[in-house]
């Protein structure tokens, strides 16, 4: 049950924003709903409680050569203060009022038993409006120390796809959003987890239970330095975050580009049928358009979205002169 349809042609690719700071209120999400540009809406992560947000801890810095070119980001963030209760209370009127305009799609993280109540949540919210719900597991976020990523470590990922799995129907599409990986062994364990579960009855025999896969997330253990005096001085509580955007691009692109190849090669040919979005750097139509060639079937933004607004998508749906 793929997210978003294959190959799409060029200056067709699906664009809308990624799971971040900047979709984390009610009016962050009716602005981006509200965007012509936008095919989809993407909540920030939520739990099914909601994170003990610092702000004083939890911060983003932009940087590059200068003020104007500062495209990339690094960041010290955990997770959305509010739960998904609230995230839900403010996407059903957006989905009432037209359940068709575009795709929503629910970032969680949590425990296993919280992911299960949170997609039976989310199972419930889809029933209630009649809509195709998409749930996204946020598997990769590098910021919790003494937390690794569930997405680096085999035996929790293979958890994560069984758990998402069992809940996976024709109204509530599931997918997990990875951290960039950089060697082999990385891409051939998710393979190995994808390929872990089996179909059920609700999911056609050609088709995987997960609907996408979303990469890459931020890079961990990046440090920013103050553009003042003394130099030595981080630009995040603790100096060490995630980085984002122009900075993470070539990487995000190889991933996308690996996973494109090994899905479509493996010997389970359901694997075939999950959506890729590209993620990492992507703010005008060239990044969009180096995504689709990578193999990516809709293609997601923050750091650009932090930056400039919503209309950061209307750049992105422009026409590519070249790439």
């Amino acid at each position: 049950m793929p997210l978003f349809p294959a190959s799409p042609a060029k200056g067709q690719v699906p664009v809308f924003n990624s799971a971040c700071p900047w979709a984390s209120s009610a009016e962050d999400l009716k602005a981006l709903w509200d965007s012509a540009a936008t095919a989809a809406v993407t909540t920030r992560t939520c739990t099914l409680r909601g994170f003990a947000d610092d702000p004083t801890k939890h911060q983003v810095v932009f940087f590059g050569a200068s003020d104007e070119s500062a495209q990339s980001t690094a960041n010290s963030f955990g997770y959305s203060p509010y739960p998904i209760a609230q995230y839900l209370d403010w996407l059903r009127p957006l989905l009432q009022e037209d359940p068709k305009r575009k795709q929503v799609i629910v970032s969680i993280a949590g425990t296993l038993n919280e992911t299960h109540e949170m997609l039976a949540l989310l199972q419930s919210f889809a029933a209630e409006l009649g809509v195709t719900v998409a749930a996204e597991y946020n598997a990769s976020c590098p910021n919790f120390r003494g937390h690794p990523p569930p997405a680096y470590v085999e035996s929790e990922l293979a958890g994560l796809v069984a758990a998402l799995a069992e809940h996976a129907s024709p109204m509530l599409k599931v997918g997990i959003k990875l951290p960039p990986y950089t060697y082999d062994a990385q891409f051939d364990a998710v393979i190995r987890a994808l390929s872990s579960v089996a179909s059920d009855a609700q999911t056609p025999s050609r088709e995987h239970p997960l609907s996408f896969l979303t990469a890459t997330n931020t890079l961990g253990q990046a440090r920013a330095s103050t553009p003042a005096p003394p130099a030595e001085l981080f630009a995040l509580p603790g100096g060490w975050g995630g980085i984002a955007g122009a900075a993470i691009h070539p990487i995000s692109l190889g991933n996308v580009h690996r996973l494109s190849r090994l899905l479509c090669a493996s010997p389970d040919r359901r694997l075939a049928s999950i959506s890729l979005i590209g993620v990492g750097g992507a703010c005008d139509a060239a990044g969009v358009e180096r995504f689709r060639r990578a193999g990516a079937c809709a293609v997601a933004c923050a750091t650009g979205l932090g930056r400039d607004g919503v209309k950061v998508f209307e750049r992105m749906r422009g026409e590519v002169a070249h790439v």
